[in-house]
């Protein structure tokens, strides 16, 4: 299984993780955003960015989803591209997926949603994810065919397989599902069972662990109230071939030692489900 890093887990990082309230709670996960663009520019770029890579990288994992924030569509170059992919490349990690910005705000227009596929065609990637609202939805297909991207809409207010479902299936095959198991925990659903009724539908995975139902405070992977080694049987049953973005993003404190701890784990219990499905 190839995991992969989100980079917006460090979300809270250029505000020193001083946000006083979770994200359900009124937490300003866009003052975040609009800060971390802010850092992640001009003369400033090159180094937050080689600093952020050559970290993700020393915590043992070589892929990437990069998070819209850390190369944003309005304001990224070719200059500033050309510079992340060098740093990625030194640093031997690879880009599985781009998480724009705008496919769930009304206030974007079809060429403030458009940069999202130039960036994410310009760095060589073929997999763009976010939660998408309806009216934006149309927009995304006509441009996943024209720049042939591949959409992963992650649920947020999706209660259910049928929910999710319900939002994809006009869209399919350019538009599948990002599945995102910490949302699912939020709203008190199965992942497990999620996973295998949507089945094909399931083009990437958000893997999340949350503390309670009701918030959305994530945590170390298996700390908290999702099933993962029923996501990964799950996952096993259904022959998932995709790729596995590790999400833990919490709001006032860093998260380096936990996502280290995550991917020690998930790699042990995602080596005893293979080694079992051998037998």
């Amino acid at each position: 299984m190839n995991w992969a890093l989100m980079t917006a887990n460090y979300v809270a990082e250029e505000l020193d993780y001083a946000i006083s309230h979770g994200w359900t709670e009124g937490g300003d996960w866009g003052k975040c955003h609009s800060v971390t663009v802010e850092n992640y520019q001009g003369i400033r770029f090159t180094d937050k960015f080689e600093r952020l890579i050559y970290k993700i990288k020393q915590m043992g994992y070589n892929n990437i989803e990069l998070w819209s924030a850390h190369l944003d569509p309005s304001i990224a170059n070719i200059k500033m591209i050309d510079e992340a992919q060098k740093i990625l490349e030194k640093n031997e990690v690879n880009i599985i997926s781009y998480y724009a910005v705008g496919f769930d705000r009304s206030d974007y227009t079809e060429n403030d949603i458009r940069r999202n596929f130039e960036v994410a065609k310009e760095l060589g990637v073929s997999m763009i994810t976010q939660t998408i609202i309806n009216q934006n939805a149309p927009i995304v297909h006509r441009l996943a065919e024209e720049y042939n991207m591949k959409i992963g809409w992650e649920n947020h207010p999706e209660k259910s397989s049928a929910e999710i479902d319900q939002k994809i299936q006009p869209y399919t095959p350019l538009i599948r599902s990002a599945l995102d198991t910490g949302w699912l925990g939020t709203y008190n659903c199965n992942a497990a069972q999620v996973i295998r009724e949507l089945k094909d539908s399931i083009l990437h995975v958000h893997l999340k662990d949350v503390k309670a139902v009701g918030g959305h405070d994530s945590c170390t992977i298996g700390d908290g109230i999702v099933d993962i080694k029923g996501v990964f049987e799950a996952l096993k049953d259904i022959n998932y071939k995709g790729k596995i973005t590790v999400e833990h993003e919490p709001h006032n404190y860093d998260p380096t030692n936990e996502l280290i701890e995550s991917l020690s784990r998930i790699e042990s219990w995602w080596t005893e489900i293979e080694k079992r499905a051998e037998v």
